[in-house]
């Protein structure tokens, strides 16, 4: 990291010293919300102009600078002391460094699921020509890259499921579903529904996977692996492509984060979730979503993060798009409600100032 203080004016040594060492306290703070990008592509600044305010009194102008690969963020303040300045100039960066890494996040991956549709629509009437004529290595071949789409959405179900005690863990990997999809949808591609767009069905079917091996007693301790067409498991590992303008987001590892802003949007966050280690964060909300009935976790999960609309949860789980908009809304508002009882988020306001009142956790029954 580049860090740089520039003290304009400042006649008193002891002051200016004093400054100098609170900010580079202070800065730290600024630094754990840029864990993720390499130290020597970012750059941290603080200036400060000290001027005559009459005949005793100084006036500081102090202004801070973010400049990140992915945007520059700027905080300017003024008044009679430098030191409280500092705390503001740092208070404004840290939430607009939240703000942008979040957008930047979204904006990745919107892209990236985007691009996933469109490359499952392009592939879609050759692998309708693989099936037809026999194939299945060719199809295999053409589909097994494609489904990662489906992985972060599979190791998120896979964590619930561990939490839960349903499944041991490690028992089952994201790889071993996703082979399994494969077989399957192989089998039953010539039944697919028309109405069915082909990623909503690729998604169907790594539920019914799941569902499947959840009721198995005794579930098999072997991979689901075996299963897959001889020859296939050793395809190339294809990487996820990225456009110049998301390389970042991809080093960030934004396809693996699940995030507060996702199932809570507009929420505000406390200092108690801040000082939280990425991996402790979505380690809770796996812990607060899975106490949701599962279909209410799963409209969520597709809606805020899979980017599905209501139409397309509600075909995928057989459903009114009413029933699944309520569901999402209900399941929102009981997060917010744990992470406030919890002290993680800030109480919501009204627009006049009260407090909101949080949805009633008998809506969702026993969750313990």
């Amino acid at each position: 990291m580049s860090m740089h203080v520039v003290l304009e004016g400042f006649d008193d040594r002891s002051l200016r010293s004093k400054v100098e060492l609170y900010w580079q306290e202070k800065a730290h703070r600024i630094e754990r919300f840029l864990k993720g990008y390499p130290s020597d592509v970012y750059e941290l600044r603080l200036t400060i102009h000290a001027s005559h305010k009459g005949e005793h009194n100084w006036w500081y102008e102090a202004r801070g600078v973010v400049r990140l690969p992915t945007g520059t963020l700027v905080a300017h303040r003024e008044g009679e002391d430098p030191i409280a300045l500092i705390d503001q100039i740092v208070d404004n960066l840290v939430r607009q460094i939240k703000r942008h890494r979040e957008l930047v996040r979204k904006d990745y991956l919107y892209k990236r699921k985007s691009r996933a549709k469109r490359d499952l629509v392009a592939a879609e009437p050759l692998l309708a020509q693989d099936k037809s004529r026999g194939r299945q290595r060719d199809f295999f071949r053409l589909l097994r890259p494609l489904l990662n789409f489906l992985a972060d959405h599979a190791r998120r179900e896979l964590r619930i499921l561990e939490i839960e005690g349903v499944i041991h863990p490690r028992e089952v990997s994201v790889a071993d579903l996703l082979d399994e999809v494969l077989n399957r949808a192989w089998r039953q591609y010539p039944k697919r529904p028309d109405r069915l767009p082909l990623y909503v069905w690729l998604t169907q079917l790594l539920h019914d996977v799941i569902e499947d091996w959840v009721r198995q007693e005794p579930r098999p301790h072997v991979s689901l692996q075996t299963r897959v067409l001889e020859g296939v498991q050793d395809l190339p590992v294809h990487e996820i492509q990225v456009g110049e303008d998301e390389w970042w987001a991809a080093l960030l590892g934004y396809s693996e984060t699940l995030t507060l802003e996702d199932l809570v949007p507009g929420c505000d966050p406390t200092l108690r979730w801040d000082e939280l280690e990425p991996s402790e964060q979505r380690e809770q909300i796996l812990q607060l979503v899975r106490r949701l009935p599962r279909p209410q976790r799963q409209a969520l999960l597709l809606s805020a993060v899979e980017d599905l609309d209501l139409a397309e949860i509600a075909m995928l789980q057989g459903r009114p798009e009413e029933e699944v908009r309520q569901d999402i809304d209900h399941a929102r508002r009981q997060l917010r409600q744990w992470l406030e009882e919890r002290q993680q988020i800030e109480p919501a306001t009204r627009d006049d100032g009260s407090l909101e009142s949080n949805v009633s956790s008998s809506k969702f029954g026993e969750l313990g």
